[in-house]
């Protein structure tokens, strides 16, 4: 039972794709990555400048969706943070896919995914990409090794 509750790379991936899809293909009521960009992009055509807009107006939703959630108090924290950490990581995800999308990237490749939750995960990519750089350079020393006759 523990187990289940316990927080694992899976869960956190599963997360993340959840997030990402959503924020790529839109919910009812709030627009898609794309359709954000797009409305930016038509109010001031220089891409800097609404993308400067769009990260101040992002991030004030994100800090109102953390208020909101704990206005609970300690009765609804259980509830309150799995719900604020799920909203501001949809939030975050649009954000970034639509600066890709201002910037030319399709949102449907692989390739943007990743770098979009390399974004999100700030100075701490650098850690998870060196380790895993680490990992599969490992990796392929022992299968270089291997086929050595």
């Amino acid at each position: 039972m523990e187990q289940d509750k316990a927080l694992t790379i899976g869960k956190v991936q599963k997360a993340l794709d959840w997030a990402y899809d959503k924020a790529v293909n839109g919910v009812p009521g709030l627009d898609s990555a794309q359709e954000l960009a797009e409305s930016y992009i038509k109010k001031d055509g220089d891409p800097v400048t609404c993308v400067n807009a769009l990260i101040r107006w992002q991030n004030t939703k994100a800090g109102t969706s953390g208020f909101l959630t704990g206005l609970g108090g300690i009765i609804t924290l259980p509830v309150a943070i799995p719900a604020n950490i799920t909203s501001v990581m949809y939030i975050q995800i649009r954000m970034i896919a639509a600066i890709a999308h201002m910037g030319g990237y399709d949102l449907k490749t692989d390739n943007v995914r990743a770098l979009v939750y390399t974004c999100l995960c700030g100075n701490a990519a650098k850690d998870i990409l060196k380790e895993a750089g680490i990992k599969i350079g490992t990796q392929l020393s022992k299968s270089v090794i291997n086929k050595i006759p």
